[in-house]
C-alpha cells in the first residue's frame, strides 16, 4: 500500500466512479483502475462494487476510506504545521538573559508573544559566559547581552538601546541626600559594593579609575560574582553600586533607587546576540525583524 494508491482510491470513492476521478486528479483511467487492482490484491478485500451508476464502497471500503481521510487530514495539518514553523508561527524559541536585561527582554518578548502567540519561549536568565557557551553549543538562538565598547563576539549583535549606568541606594547609604546627582568627591570613604574584577562588562573597573582620577580611592565593601548578588547587598545597606539603571525597574516596591554621578556619564547597551546562520528557524528570523524594527 502506497500514498498514489490511497489518493487514488479515495478520489474514487468521493467522485463515485473511476471516469470522475480520472477527471478529478488529471489522470487517465487505465493507471487509476491498475493501482486499484493492486490494492485490493494486497489487503486481501473488495474494495468496490461495481454498478449501473459506477462503483460503491463496500464495508471494507468504507473502513478504508475513513481511516484514509484522517490520514490525509493529518497529512495536511502536518504540512500546514511545517509551513507555519517556517514562517514563523509556531516552533521553539530559546533565548538567555542576562540579569540586568530583564525588563529589556520581558517588553520585547512580550510584543513578540502578541504577535505568535503559538510559539514556544524558552527563557534561560544565566552568567555571560555560559549563556554565550550554550548560545555556541546551539542550546540557545538568541541572547540578551551588554555592551559597552562595541566589542564583537564574533558573532551578529544588535543594539537595543542605551541604559545609564548609575549609583544605586538606599536611603541610608545616601552619599548626597536631597540632590539629584551624587558629586565624584562625595563618594569618598563610601562603602561601595560592585562587581569582581573580572566582570565582562567592566561597570567597576570604569567608576574605581574615575574615582582614582579624582584623587581617592574607593572603599569597596563587598566585590560582588554577580549582579543580582549585587543588588541584595546594596539592599541589605552594604553599601552603594554601579548598575544600569533599568535594573531598579525589576525591584517594584524595593527601596534601592539610582542616582547619575555627577561629573562622569557612563552608559552600557542592552544587545541581542545570535549566530550568523541563513538556515535560522522562522520563529527566531521573526523575532529578530521584530527587535530591528522597535
Amino acid at each position: 500500500m502506497n500514498f498514489k494508491q490511497l489518493e487514488y482510491f479515495a478520489a474514487v470513492a468521493e467522485e463515485g466512479s473511476i471516469s470522475g476521478a480520472s477527471r478529478a486528479l488529471h489522470v487517465a483511467q487505465p493507471p487509476i483502475s491498475r493501482q486499484l487492482s493492486l490494492l485490493e490484491d494486497e489487503l486481501g478485500v473488495t474494495l468496490f462494487l461495481r454498478t449501473n451508476k459506477g462503483v460503491a464502497l463496500t464495508e471494507a471500503g468504507r473502513c478504508l476510506y475513513q481511516h484514509s481521510r484522517q490520514m490525509f487530514q493529518s497529512l495536511r495539518t502536518m504540512a500546514d504545521s511545517v509551513r507555519d514553523v517556517e514562517a514563523g508561527a509556531r516552533g521553539q524559541l530559546k533565548l538567555g538573559v542576562i540579569y540586568s536585561d530583564v525588563q529589556t527582554a520581558t517588553q520585547l518578548l512580550k510584543q513578540y508573544h502578541a504577535q505568535y502567540p503559538q510559539v514556544e519561549l524558552y527563557v534561560r536568565m544565566g552568567a555571560p559566559g555560559d549563556l554565550l557557551d550554550d548560545l555556541g553549543r546551539g542550546e540557545l538562538h538568541v541572547l540578551f547581552l551588554r555592551s559597552q565598547s562595541g566589542r564583537s563576539f564574533g558573532l551578529r549583535e544588535r543594539v537595543l538601546g542605551e541604559d545609564p549606568l548609575e549609583l544605586v541606594m538606599c536611603p541610608e547609604t545616601d552619599p548626597a541626600p536631597g540632590q539629584d546627582a551624587v558629586p565624584i568627591q562625595a563618594l569618598q570613604n563610601v562603602p561601595m559594593c560592585l562587581l569582581r574584577s573580572d566582570d565582562l562588562w567592566n561597570y567597576s573597573r570604569d567608576l574605581l579609575e574615575e574615582c582614582r582620577r579624582a584623587g581617592f580611592t574607593p572603599s569597596v565593601a563587598c566585590h560582588c560574582y554577580d549582579t543580582p548578588m549585587e543588588m541584595q547587598m546594596v539592599q541589605a545597606g552594604f553599601g552603594v553600586g554601579f548598575l544600569p539603571r533599568s535594573i531598579v525597574a525589576a525591584h517594584p516596591g524595593s527601596p534601592v533607587y539610582t542616582k547619575p554621578v555627577l561629573e562622569f556619564a557612563a552608559k552600557s547597551y542592552p544587545i541581542l546576540v545570535w549566530e550568523d546562520d541563513p538556515y535560522q528557524s522562522g520563529c527566531v528570523k521573526r523575532f529578530l525583524e521584530l527587535a530591528a524594527s522597535t
